[in-house]
């Protein structure tokens, strides 16, 4: 599926079409709206507008800096508006809310997604972490929203963000162990946590932080490096050593008070709109998650950290509401660092080799059920070994590793009746009711794996009946 249908679904509404002013939006293809939109490289960007149908447009002075910056910028730029409600408890009923949806949209000179399409808004405002009631523009996955009320001729328009080593490129980070950026091992994951003493929420959402980096580094070696660096948005150099001081117990370093240039070209740098924020990024810069605090409050342990698009993910509690609605295969183990590894090495073949016969993404770990673009549709899947064998339709697959001892696994295994020997490998279809073990006393090899879910995928396999999935467990 094209990465525009991916995002929007297949059809928009054109805001300024001939029937607007009688309350009708014409629906117009996806890929005919953004024809000439490119995901990356050269070519028209799509810019996604998060607006707020109760905020009055005398308040929403961002939409009216877009419009401007739009007709500058256009054909180079084309929007697509996602209209949300800014005071969820408030007395307006969905007459009054699509009333304001199509008030807010008429005579805009771009696109929409439909009113009705609740989960495309639900899942756009998850995917880039959406303040609610901040008008927000979001380009090619960055937040651009102060980028754009800087520049409001567009001159640096698509505003790309600063490579993020220039940025600290000779900044002496402080904390304990003073040291350059630059003099951070390659392999250290870096986590940036935009916070300030002055903000509640950073303050209630740091001993959490620090205790999980804390237990990640332990659990897993290849993570020994990880490396918090605050980035302050204190209003004091005082208040700043306080911020600082409540992350020691997870080893924080900081971008120092002094260095006022870089913290405050962070934000652009890593696309953070607010606080408090967690993005993560490996050795190289790369942005593995800009939901870091997001995936935190729903993995508190760490168990899939960094939190990046992975083709396998350690089971959580989240991950049982998602199996819920998609098969799984489970590989379940001991929970040792050893053990992880073993797992991830004869897991990401199959699932690997999965996900490009589908032609569909890794999924990331997300908080919510719909985390990913591919997983509320059916895909065709046909073995490795006998492309003429019929295909089977198949909900999204999940790939996990069940630990033993963690909450996740205790509760699958005794809900499906499985014992607690370790390795074991499964395959669980609530949706249908059926699972399936590998055999007692069989290998667990990339091969016998390979082997194992092509069986499951092509209905093969020697199933057994499940009692009705409970959320419960």
């Amino acid at each position: 599926m094209d990465w525009r249908e991916k995002l929007f679904g297949r059809f928009l509404v054109k805001c300024d079409s001939p029937g607007t002013k009688n309350g009708k939006f014409e629906n117009v293809a996806t890929l005919e709206a953004l024809s000439d939109c490119v995901e990356d490289g050269e070519g028209a960007v799509c810019g996604i507008y998060f607006s707020f149908a109760n905020i009055s447009d005398t308040s929403d002075d961002f939409g009216v800096r877009l419009e401007e910056v739009y007709k500058r910028v256009f054909p180079r730029l084309k929007v697509v508006e996602v209209v949300l409600w800014a005071h969820v408890g408030t007395p307006e009923g969905p007459v009054e809310r699509e009333a304001g949806f199509r008030r807010s949209l008429t005579g805009k000179p771009w696109f929409a997604v439909p009113f009705h399409d609740v989960d495309t808004k639900r899942r756009l405002t998850q995917k880039y972490s959406i303040a609610v009631g901040i008008p927000t523009l979001v380009i090619r996955g960055r937040a651009v929203r102060d980028a754009l009320l800087s520049d409001p001729s567009g001159e640096r328009f698509p505003w790309p963000a600063p490579p993020l080593d220039e940025v600290l490129r000779g900044v002496e980070l402080d904390g304990e162990n003073k040291k350059l950026y630059e003099q951070l091992p390659l392999d250290a994951v870096r986590v940036f946590y935009f916070a300030a003493h002055w903000c509640p929420p950073c303050r209630s959402f740091a001993p959490s932080l620090c205790a999980a980096l804390s237990a990640v580094r332990k659990r897993r070696s290849k993570y020994a490096n990880t490396q918090l660096i605050l980035v302050s948005s204190d209003r004091s150099e005082q208040s700043y050593a306080r911020t600082l001081a409540s992350l020691s117990s997870g080893n924080a370093l900081a971008i120092p008070w002094s260095a006022s240039e870089a913290r405050l070209a962070l934000p652009a740098a890593l696309g953070v709109a607010g606080i408090p924020a967690l993005v993560i990024t490996d050795g190289t810069g790369k942005v593995l998650t800009s939901n870091g605090r997001q995936n935190l409050a729903a993995d508190p342990m760490g168990l899939n950290f960094p939190w990046a698009p992975r083709p396998v993910s350690v089971l959580t509690e989240q991950a049982l509401l998602k199996m819920a609605r998609h098969p799984a295969v489970v590989l379940f183990i001991d929970d040792e660092d050893s053990e992880i590894e073993f797992s991830e090495s004869v897991l990401t073949p199959s699932a690997e080799s999965y996900y490009e016969e589908c032609s569909i993404q890794y999924p990331g770990f997300c908080p919510y059920q719909n985390s990913s673009d591919d997983e509320t549709m059916d895909f065709d899947y046909s073995t490795t070994k006998s492309s003429t064998r019929k295909k089977k339709s198949f909900k999204h697959v999940m790939f996990y590793i069940g630990i033993d001892g963690t909450d996740s696994a205790d509760m699958i295994r005794e809900h499906i009746g499985l014992d607690d020997a370790v390795p074991l490998l499964t395959a669980i279809d609530f949706p249908k009711q059926r699972m399936v073990t590998m055999r007692n006393g069989d290998e667990i090899t990339t091969d016998s794996v390979q082997n194992f879910v092509d069986a499951f995928l092509s209905g093969n396999a020697d199933f057994k009946p499940l009692k009705p999935y409970s959320e419960k467990c």
